[in-house]
Parts: structure tokens; C-alpha cells; sequence
């Protein structure tokens, strides 16, 4: 077992001080089994996004209205307020890579109404992430007490909805923040605030199988690339590039890499 962990890993004169386990053949092994294993998280982790936000937006607003409806409750109105309170709330949380009724500074959806004027005596938030479909985000909803509580609550007569696609902890996702309120004609100092659990969907999509998680990937492929360039080295040293054979392999390992290495790249540029 030592000759051949000494083989494998120890550089010496046994093995021409290239180890088995780091020439050129195994790290493009090692590339592969990475590639594979990215595809793999991909698929596992990778959340859709919506391509019309807008429509996405018309047709949650329909939905829910649908919902109410369908219990004996007057439909919403939009409210251009809480839709601007919405919209606010949400490049909040792109922008302070937080996904929560609370910022990391303690500022809640209430902050974002009260700035645009609107005068209410009860309000709430509904909060969903990964959701692609109307029909998808809203039956989540409706699965959730609070979420509900919020939805067929008869005191509410305004809304108002934010969809947008952002990053949020590296991941790119789309995120719906809907806020409801009842009008109230002077400011209420006993207000009535309401925040349903946050929804998040766990649809895997294999539209874009790659992982959004590419940082380790990429330092990992760093270091294989790195070593790869030392094999270079080594076998130019021992003047085995003389062999057809050798320089062939070696050749075929870094166009393998530099391929990786640049698509990483470019996605990762691509995220952050």
C-alpha cells in the first residue's frame, strides 16, 4: 500500500518525480469528474426564472383575485402606493442580498409603505422565490396559513405586486413581494401589520443545469490547471514531449482545461 500511495502521490525518482495521481492523464480525469459534478449540482440546485416578470406580475394579480372570488371576497384594486412600496422592497433585497420580511438592519415592508404616503390601518406581505408560473407561486400561497390568512382577508381592499429577477446569495432567481392594505383616511397610530411565512419553490429545471455556485469550481479548476502546467514542465524536463504519444495527451488535457476554465469564467463574470 505504501509503494503505491508513494507511487501515486510522492514525486522521487521511482516515478520520474511526476506522481500518478497528478499527471496529465488524471487531472483531465479529475476535469471530468468535476464537470460532471457540477452538472450534477446543477440539476439538483439550479432555480428557474421568469422570462416576462410583467405578464408574471398580471396574472398572480388575476390569480388571487380568482382565489378571493372563489371564497366570497371582494376582489383587490391595485394600488399604484403599495405596488411602489412593493417595487421599492424588492431592490431592497437585491440590493442588500437578503431575502426576508426583515432587512439585515431591522427595516420591515412597513418602512417602504409608510414612504410612499399610503394611509393604512392593517397591511401585509406575502413574500415567494423561484416561482416561474402564476399558478405555481399562488397554490404555494394558498398551502401556507399565513400566506392564505393574508390572501381571503376580507378587511384588505388594496394590493400591490413586484416581480423581478435578481441575485440573491450568488443565485440568480425571480422573487414576487405582494403587499396588501386597507385605506384608512388620516394616519392610524394603532396600525395592524400582518407578514406571512416566506414561500420558496424548489422546481429544478434542466434548461440550465449548470450551477450558479461556480466560485469552488473555479478555484479547484485553478488548481488542476496549475498542475497541469507543472506536468508540462516536468515532461519537457525529462524531454518526454519528444514522444508523440506524451505531447499528444498533454495537448488535448490543456485545451480540455482552457475550455473549462474560460466558461467558468464568463459565468461567473456573468453573475457577479
Amino acid at each position: 500500500m505504501y509503494k503505491f500511495i508513494k507511487k501515486m502521490f510522492i514525486p522521487g525518482r521511482h516515478n520520474n518525480w511526476r506522481p500518478h495521481a497528478f499527471r496529465h492523464r488524471a487531472l483531465s480525469i479529475y476535469s471530468v469528474g468535476l464537470i460532471l459534478s457540477q452538472f450534477s449540482f446543477g440539476v439538483i440546485l439550479y432555480t428557474p426564472v421568469a422570462t416576462d416578470t410583467a405578464a408574471l406580475k398580471d396574472s398572480v394579480f388575476w390569480e388571487i383575485n380568482h382565489e378571493r372570488l372563489e371564497m366570497g371576497v371582494g376582489p383587490l384594486q391595485e394600488n399604484e402606493y403599495l405596488s411602489e412600496a412593493a417595487t421599492n422592497k424588492l431592490a431592497d433585497m437585491f440590493s442588500r442580498n437578503y431575502w426576508d420580511h426583515v432587512s439585515p438592519e431591522g427595516v420591515k415592508a412597513w418602512y417602504f409603505i409608510d414612504n410612499t404616503g399610503y394611509t393604512y390601518d392593517i397591511a401585509g406581505e406575502n413574500l415567494a422565490r423561484g416561482f416561474i408560473t402564476a399558478d405555481s407561486m399562488t397554490e404555494a400561497w394558498m398551502k401556507s396559513p399565513t400566506h392564505k390568512a393574508n390572501i381571503l382577508n376580507p378587511t384588505y381592499k388594496d394590493t400591490g405586486i413586484a416581480i423581478g429577477n435578481g441575485v440573491i446569495n450568488g443565485k440568480l432567481t425571480t422573487v414576487a413581494v405582494q403587499l396588501f392594505g386597507n385605506p384608512s383616511p388620516t394616519i392610524t397610530a394603532n396600525k395592524t401589520l400582518v407578514a406571512g411565512e416566506k414561500s420558496l419553490s424548489v422546481t429544478t429545471d434542466l434548461g440550465n443545469p449548470i450551477s450558479h455556485d461556480r466560485m469552488p469550481f473555479f478555484v479547484i479548476y485553478l488548481f488542476i490547471f496549475g498542475l497541469l502546467i507543472f506536468d508540462g514542465f516536468m515532461i519537457k524536463a525529462h524531454k518526454l514531449h519528444k514522444k508523440k504519444k506524451q505531447l499528444r495527451g498533454l495537448r488535448v488535457s490543456l485545451m480540455l482545461n482552457v475550455v473549462v476554465l474560460l466558461t467558468l469564467l464568463v459565468n461567473l463574470l456573468s453573475i457577479y
